[in-house]
């Protein structure tokens, strides 16, 4: 302000000798000239500028980017100069002009000095300087408005559901980026269910750090059953299963616990029911286990479920599947007789406890004869033999006692395949197995594969 007014004396603007002369009244200032019309100025009604005044180009501050308006206006100078208005002095021009000309002079003031009172200059100075913020504002908005806005970093959502894009969206998420994670979980739930949009929440399940990997479980709390069972959200929910430590999965699991039969029975779901048994822990797979047991004979009937129970029974400790096994062996001749039932008598045998060995072994030998004969049974009596050599000799003393003799049962279809896995027993039991096989009749019909084995035997 001091500089200013040190030189407002030398040096005044339009606008400030303005208010000087209307707090002045014995300053007076001359007519303005007539504006002459010429067709040819390029401009229909355009006026020709007059000729340039003695104060210079400096007030030609015409802006082309300001646009005079087409009707008439009793105030050619707010007209003109729109931020000098608050402070010009009313004047009828003989017409207002329609277009911008390209040079218009500011109208010519008296050449003679003016002496002014410091109150009036100050008085300028402040109506400039509101006229010069104005007009830098206006500047500053109408720059806003035009200047193309970056769009912001979670803008690259619109990109997540692309093939190409949504690429560079996950590689963002394996290098760590918060921002990026920050808006994907925002909208995980809309994100899960798209083709594409699964691809950026299974990135978060692989490379996002365990804290991002929490908070997607709880943005989605409530919704793990649909997604479940979503074309594209259940391959999300498979892979958190297979990467996330048993610490990320037990919410999940403790949300679908009661809905085992249901995602077993679905054709998607049954795929995050597989990996549920599969790569859980005790602990998760615990939670599984009252589910399990009250349907063990529906789910081992099932083409998928059986291997759900297959992998809830080989990952978990005997003592946390005694209810669950104590239900299939209630059902086992009925299981052993059946297409899928069959080989979770048969994972019992191998991975239960020696009780519950015992319990088929016996199981196998009161239905020998029924086990033998039926293509999936005899499965269950080779695993006994295999896997429980404790219980081998039982099965041997019940062939060579049963009704149809040894030599009836090496004659079944089925039954040839239980006899040769007989003979692969190490003891005196097959000794005496052999024995009864050598001096009884020539086999016949299927019994050759043990007539065939025989030889192997002996040519040994």
């Amino acid at each position: 302000w001091l500089k200013l007014s040190l030189s407002v004396c030398l040096d005044l603007s339009p606008c400030s000798m303005s208010v000087i002369c209307e707090n002045t009244p014995e300053l007076s200032f001359p007519e303005l000239p007539e504006l002459g019309m010429e067709e040819d100025c390029g401009l229909k009604g355009s006026p020709v500028p007059p000729t340039p005044s003695p104060w210079g180009a400096r007030y030609s501050m015409w802006s082309p980017a300001r646009r005079i308006p087409s009707t008439p206006s009793p105030i050619y100078a707010k007209s003109l100069y729109p931020a000098f208005a608050p402070c010009w002095q009313p004047m009828e021009p003989p017409m207002v002009p329609t277009m911008a000309p390209q040079h218009i002079p500011f109208p010519c003031w008296p050449p003679a000095p003016v002496e002014a009172s410091p109150e009036l200059v100050i008085t300028a100075l402040m109506a400039e300087a509101e006229a010069l913020v104005s007009i830098a504002a206006e500047f500053a908005a109408c720059q806003a408005a035009t200047k193309p806005s970056a769009a912001p970093r979670p803008a690259v959502l619109e990109h997540v559901t692309q093939v190409g894009s949504g690429r560079l969206v996950q590689r963002a998420i394996a290098g760590g980026d918060s921002e990026v994670v920050g808006a994907v979980l925002r909208e995980a739930s809309q994100l899960a269910r798209h083709k594409h949009g699964k691809d950026a929440l299974i990135a978060v399940v692989e490379r996002a750090s365990k804290d991002h990997q929490r908070a997607l479980v709880d943005v989605l709390r409530g919704e793990w059953l649909e997604l479940a069972v979503d074309v594209h959200g259940c391959r999300m929910v498979q892979r958190l299963m297979e990467v996330c430590d048993d610490e990320i999965r037990l919410p999940v699991v403790a949300e679908l616990r009661s809905h085992l039969e249901y995602l077993v029975n679905h054709k998607y779901g049954n795929h995050v029911a597989h990996r549920i048994s599969e790569h859980c822990g005790p602990a998760a797979l615990g939670l599984l286990l009252p589910e399990a047991a009250a349907s063990a004979g529906d789910l081992a009937r099932h083409a998928y479920g059986c291997r759900v129970l297959q992998h809830v029974i080989e990952r978990c400790p005997a003592e946390l599947t005694k209810d669950l096994v104590a239900a299939i062996l209630e059902d086992q001749p009925a299981l052993a007789c059946h297409p899928f039932g069959n080989y979770v008598v048969q994972c019992v045998v191998k991975h239960g406890s020696l009780e519950h060995r015992w319990g088929v072994a016996q199981a196998v030998c009161e239905h020998l004869e029924q086990y033998c004969d039926n293509k999936f049974a005899s499965n269950v009596v080779e695993a006994v033999v295999k896997w429980c050599s404790e219980a081998a000799d039982l099965v041997i003393d019940a062939a060579m006692r049963s009704s149809s003799s040894l030599v009836g049962l090496s004659s079944l279809r089925y039954g040839n395949f239980v006899v040769q896995r007989l003979l692969e027993v190490r003891g005196k039991q097959r000794a005496d197995l052999v024995e009864a096989l050598m001096s009884g009749p020539r086999l016949q019909g299927f019994g050759k594969h043990v007539q065939a084995a025989l030889k192997r035997m002996t040519s040994k």
